[in-house]
């Protein structure tokens, strides 16, 4: 599963650094999964902040299984998964041009409380 994940965050996501296989497995108590058939169909990465506080990271849909609810699957096990395990903030950082991740993460609750800028590129 760890591969499958690390494929799909590299080739759907506007990623930084590349997943491995390995980083994946060195975290892989974090990742909230919806699979059938060995084949993974959604995932999020919950990372711990703070004591209190959970991230909500890389929500994805792999392309055979969008459209049937599975985003929405995940981010609410990750919410009960938060719940369970004390947080009391759940967070997600969203790309301002990714509409349907910010409509799915409204859709389930979430509201929009600030605006980050992010410069990468030092000269």
């Amino acid at each position: 599963m760890a591969k499958q994940i690390a494929d799909l965050l590299n080739t759907e996501n506007q990623l930084v650094v590349r997943y491995t296989e390995e980083k994946v497995l060195d975290s892989s108590v974090n990742y909230i999964y919806e699979e059938a058939d060995n084949s993974i169909k959604a995932f999020i990465e919950c990372k711990k902040v703070q004591w209190y506080q959970l991230e909500l990271c890389h929500l994805t849909v792999s392309p055979g299984f969008r459209r049937q609810g599975l985003g929405k699957i995940v981010i609410n096990k990750a919410l009960e998964h938060a719940k369970i395990n004390g947080a009391k903030v759940v967070q997600r950082t969203i790309r301002d041009d990714n509409t349907e991740s910010k409509s799915l993460f409204f859709k389930c609750g979430f509201i929009q409380i600030s605006t980050l800028y992010y410069h990468w590129k030092w000269k």
